[in-house]
Formats: C-alpha cells, structure tokens, sequence
C-alpha cells in the first residue's frame, strides 16, 4: 500500500503525486550489511554529527500525537526507541517536517531517516532505501454508523456502493482488487477528505490503513466505524523507515530495527499505540 498515510482533515492535504526514480543500467552493488560497517555510536555518518534528523508529517493519530517530539505515538516513539539503539540521546534527535513526495523521491534528502508510514515497494526501492519492516499492515472498511452499509460482514454486501480511496496509493489498489467494477471507486487526494465525504454521504465507505482507520473513527470523525480488513492479495504490506538511497545507515538502522523486534519492544509499541487487532476480515 501505502504510500504513506496522508493526514486528516485537520491537517494540511498531501499531494498524492508518485515520484519514482528512473532505472539505472547494469547491476544493482550488493546492499550493506550491519557486519560490514561501524554502528558504534559516534561511528554514524549523519546529516549533522552527534544528532539524528528524523523527517516527518504533520502529526496525526496513531503515528503522532501532537508534535512527533512528544515520544507519543506509535512512529515517534518507534524513532526513538531506533534512535537509542543507534546510541543517540532523546535530546540528540532532530525532527524536520517533510511532505511524502519529498520522501519517496530520489532527490537527496534533509534528514538521516524518515517515519511517515512508507510502504516497502520494489519500485520505491529504486529511488530509496527501506529498514527492516517495523509493521505488517492491513486496508481497513470504514463506514457511516447510521448508513446502508453499517451491517456489511461480506466485500459481496458493499457490492454497488461508492467507495472512497487514496488517489495513486494502496487502497486504491485494495478496493480495485476486492471489488473490480462492482463498486464506483471516488479517489481522494487525501484520506481526511475522503473521511469528510463519508460523513456527508458523498461517499458510502471508506478504504484506508486498517490502524489509521480506527484513529480516523474514534478521534476525528465520530459517527463512522471500521467494519472490517480487505483480505491480502499477494505480499503482505509492510512499512519501512525511509533513508537516502545507498545510505551509510541503511545496514545499522535494519539492525536497530530487527533488534526491536527481537526483544519485544515492537510488540509493545503496537499494543500501546494501535487498536486494530480485533478488526475481522471481511469474507
């Protein structure tokens, strides 16, 4: 899927545009392993010595509450958690505000790593480089409380429906696979949009990260509910840490994150910051 998650509507639209770099002729040099360089603290080739810039969007439930430096929230306090792995202090964190198109495109980026719920692509690794997968994520249904569709177990019972997307991201292809012609696709440049109209009746359900979902319902648009997940279709979506391609960090920040998974801090992170868990899949 994802793209990323474009922000409610209480934060600023995102373009959707995808930037992919071009392919470059002969072969790929073999990626760097965490054993073939220096993840020593103080050994990390960073934007700025001594400090770790992390980009990021506006702030937005789950992944940040409030500020990202807030620690509150599941990507904010995934980074810093990388961070300490990494060796950096809370305070020798760095946040800059960055859009998804700066983060998916090939041209040099203004921080060391980025948390912005990127999905892990083959054609987005030819412009960036991803961590370790952090999360393994699902397309949530959401739907009006009081509207037609509210009962909907089946992907059969919304069959007719208007469906609203994320224009050029992975809902788009979710609702595209689940239903082909027998619901009228509405994309949205923005998931908060596509929210708005839901709740005007513009549209009849909404399609969106299952976790974002959730958040969407509870917190910023009362009267809609998440009714359930679109089954996957192929590979399992799969969220990554962005850097600049062929970066020094890549290796050291895979590592970081594997170690967090290893030792449970990811498992933590994801019951204490995402509700999604009891979402059935629609049959």
């Amino acid at each position: 899927m994802r793209s990323s998650r474009p922000a409610f509507a209480l934060v600023p639209v995102l373009g959707s545009a995808l930037v992919l770099a071009a392919c470059s002729s002969g072969e790929e040099a073999p990626e760097a392993t965490a054993s073939s360089v220096s993840c020593e603290p103080g050994a990390l080739s960073t934007l700025t010595d001594g400090t770790l810039t992390v980009g990021a969007g506006d702030p937005y439930e789950p992944w940040y509450v409030e500020e990202p430096s807030t620690g509150e929230g599941f990507e904010s306090a995934l980074v810093y958690a990388v961070a300490e792995e990494l060796g950096y202090a809370r305070e020798d964190v760095t946040w800059v505000s960055v859009t998804f198109e700066q983060i998916i495109s090939p041209a040099v980026k203004p921080f060391d790593l980025a948390a912005y719920q990127t999905s892990i692509t083959d054609e987005r690794r030819q412009a960036v480089d991803f961590s370790s997968p952090y999360l393994t994520t699902r397309q949530g249904v959401i739907v009006a409380d009081d509207g037609e569709y509210a009962g909907a177990t089946t992907i059969a019972e919304l069959e007719g429906a208007k469906v609203g997307v994320t224009a050029s991201q992975t809902s788009l292809d979710a609702a595209e696979s689940a239903w082909g012609d027998a619901v009228e696709v509405v994309p949205f440049n923005a998931a908060g949009d596509g929210m708005t109209a839901l709740s005007s009746g513009t549209v009849d359900a909404m399609v969106m990260d299952v976790d974002q979902g959730v958040a969407a319902s509870t917190v910023y648009f009362p009267g809609t509910q998440v009714i359930g997940t679109l089954p996957t279709v192929g590979e399992p979506e799969q969220l990554g840490l962005v850097l600049d391609k062929d970066s020094a960090l890549t290796a050291c920040v895979s590592q970081a994150v594997d170690t967090l998974e290893e030792d449970g801090t990811l498992d933590q992170l994801r019951t204490q910051w995402l509700k999604s868990d009891d979402v059935p899949e629609l049959s």
